[in-house]
Order: C-alpha cells, then structure tokens, then sequence
C-alpha cells in the first residue's frame, strides 16, 4: 500500500450514513452479498464489495453502463428484467469523496470517478486497509452517488437490509443525456460533433 495515499485517506472525512440506497440485480439474486469480482474501488479477488447507488436514476444509468454500452449488439430492449433492492443503510466508519477538495487530497478528481478503475481502486484498497467500512463517491453516471461497502469490515448491527423491491421488466428509458453518455465514453458516434 502506498503510505502517502494511505495517509491521506487517514486525514480525509469520515462520516456515518443512515438512509436509502438502491442496488439493481439479476432475478436469481435474493440478498445483498458484496463481490470480489473487482470494481471500480475493489481489486479483483481481493476483498467483497458491496454497490449501491441513489437516486434510482443513477442506478437506472450504471445498467446501461454494464450491461449495454460497449457491448456490441446490445440493446436496452435485450436485456432481462432486473430486480431493484430499495435497501436501508446505517453505516459508520464511510471515507466520504463526495467533496471536491477531498477527492483532490486523495489524488482523483471527477474524471477519475468515470474512466479507467485504477486510481479509484487504489484509494478504496487504502481505506479497505485502514479498516473503514466503505466509501461514498460522487456516481460515475454524474447522476447520483455510489456506496461501496467493505462487507468484511461491517458489524453485524451495519449490514444492510433490503427493505423494498420491485423489478424492470426491459430496461426503463436510459436517464442520461447524450452530453452525458459521450463524456462516459458510451456513445461511438455521438453526432455532438457532427459539422452537418
């Protein structure tokens, strides 16, 4: 682990967080179980990170990122329904990224939050390390916020409960604009720069 980053996520805010957050799943899913398939603040087969997000536009946005940009003859239309958690949190011990001076100190800033993992992944493998419970980060959608809980650093008394859900059959209409989608790098073709 980097010291200097690990000093500088030491020194950051560090909130507790007690409301709403949404997680979207395939049918199969019945709980809310964190991954080590690797993300945008957890290493692959490394430690269980749990996501979710609010408002659910923002979540809405993060299905179109992984499960229809950037796969080619995909469509919103081809994709199954999904189950949608309404899930009540209460969590200490959160690096809170959601301020830009705070994003700076830890050495990202809003770019970061949408491109390639890395430097992200490093910042969340300091505060897993320095043993806080999660982070909260401005969402990659630019429409909400993203929650990623170190499950194993959870209390019992922490852990989320699912206290709602519902379901999409087809994917709801895409919540972003095309400014958007192309800054997320999602839109081959945009036409933004179409000279017609």
């Amino acid at each position: 682990m980097d010291r200097n980053l690990a000093a500088q996520v030491a020194q950051s805010s560090v909130i507790d967080l007690d409301g709403r957050f949404v997680r979207h799943v395939s049918p199969k899913v019945r709980t809310l179980a964190g991954s080590t398939a690797g993300g945008r603040w957890g290493l692959a087969n490394t430690y269980p990170v749990l996501y979710l997000g609010r408002p659910i536009e923002s979540v809405l946005a993060e299905a179109y990122r992984h499960l229809v940009d950037g796969v080619e003859g995909m469509a919103a239309e081809l994709v199954g329904p999904r189950t949608i958690f309404d899930v009540e949190v209460k969590v200490t011990q959160i690096l809170d990224l959601r301020d830009h001076d705070t994003l700076q100190r830890v050495g990202l800033d809003e770019a970061a939050l949408r491109n390639a993992h890395g430097p992200c992944q490093r910042v969340g493998q300091a505060a897993h390390q320095l043993g806080l419970h999660g982070i909260l980060a401005p969402a990659a959608t630019e429409l909400g916020e993203t929650l990623a809980l170190f499950e194993r650093h959870l209390p019992e008394a922490e852990i989320p409960a699912i206290a709602g859900e519902g379901r999409w059959e087809t994917l709801p209409p895409d919540p972003r604009s095309e400014e958007q989608r192309v800054r997320q790098g999602n839109v081959a073709d945009s036409g933004l720069n179409d000279s017609r």
